[in-house]
């Protein structure tokens, strides 16, 4: 059972002469040194299970060896499975002790933000759609995707069991624009998601515009952009 915390639930609000009313970091060290002290004994708790096992599987052992009794396996057995329990059992306090670390609510809120921002920040199509487009009449619309995508020339991000792919990769004939593939080999590494999340974002590179806004018209400052992404991300 966890010891209860030495400081006191309530703080007096009247202060005294030569006292001051205890601050909140103060108490949380206080809190801190409790947790620590509990953290110690369960790890005592464990050393002296372990050593009690010892001494009784030793004891077992010297009576075999002078009274020619073979040590009953179903004792020793039970013995193990006993120590094993309260081992778990001490672990599982320790465990328990640690408290741990949680997103914090802003955190989420600003992924979810972040992600719904991405996604409706330009249309987004199936390799099925964009084959199609890009030629009506053919009979597997997803193998020119698939070669394109296998080829480092377009990426796509997987929605609800399906991969989606952006509309600013492509030109006016739904085809890879040329500088995506060496944005994309520059960014080699980034998960799909970040790289559409780049895309996204503005840029002071680019004079506060997003990439996917200059990709077409000005492809050689969303390169630099993207090598600025690479060298931050290795250098820090």
């Amino acid at each position: 059972m966890r010891k209860k915390s030495p400081v006191s639930d309530k703080v007096s609000t009247t202060p005294t002469r030569g006292d001051v009313r205890p601050r909140r970091k103060d108490l949380a060290a206080g809190l801190r040194t409790q947790g620590t002290s509990d953290m110690e004994a369960v790890v005592a708790q464990v050393e002296s299970l372990r050593e009690a096992c010892r001494i009784i599987m030793r004891e077992l052992v010297r009576e075999e060896a002078a009274r020619s009794v073979p040590v009953q396996e179903r004792l020793m057995m039970r013995i193990f499975k006993v120590a094993s329990e309260l081992e778990r059992k001490s672990l599982q306090e320790m465990v328990d002790l640690i408290e741990p670390q949680r997103p914090l609510a802003r955190r989420v809120e600003l992924e979810q933000r972040a992600i719904e921002a991405v996604m409706a920040g330009t249309q987004w199509l199936t390799a099925a759609e964009i084959g199609r487009l890009v030629n009506p009449k053919v009979v597997n619309a997803r193998s020119i995707v698939n070669r394109w995508q296998a080829s480092g020339r377009i990426f796509g991000i997987d929605h609800r069991g399906e991969k989606l792919y952006p509309a600013y990769v492509l030109d006016a004939t739904w085809r890879p624009l040329p500088a995506v593939k060496e944005i994309l080999a520059m960014l080699t590494g980034f998960s799909p998601f970040r790289i559409a999340s780049w895309f996204e974002s503005t840029s002071s590179a680019l004079g506060g515009r997003r990439p996917r806004q200059a990709i077409e018209r000005d492809p050689d400052a969303v390169l630099a952009a993207a090598k600025s992404l690479r060298a931050g991300a290795i250098h820090g």
